[in-house]
């Protein structure tokens, strides 16, 4: 489980270990659409650690199924899917 900070047209993503990353996207009614090219790297003060894809997509997967119930869901933008496939 992450903890999910919002700040407008970001969110502030933590881990268990205190490192964090910045979700960029857009804001909307009732959830928010999240960058998934904005997944790179944990950071901890002077501390980067880069995210492998095979970790990237379990953050995506962890993150939408944190938020599958809640009011305000976390999603990511499909159409960076299409372009990739």
């Amino acid at each position: 489980m992450y903890t999910l900070t919002g700040r407008g047209d970001y969110i502030i993503v933590g881990n268990k270990e205190g490192m964090e990353f910045i979700l960029t996207g857009n804001l909307t009614k009732g959830g928010f659409i999240a960058n998934p090219e904005a997944i790179q790297s944990w950071h901890k003060n002077t501390e980067i650690t880069p995210i492998s894809q095979l970790e990237k997509e379990q953050i995506m997967t962890a993150i939408m199924q944190q938020t599958i119930h809640s009011p305000f869901k976390i999603l990511f933008d499909e159409t960076f899917f299409h372009e990739k496939s």
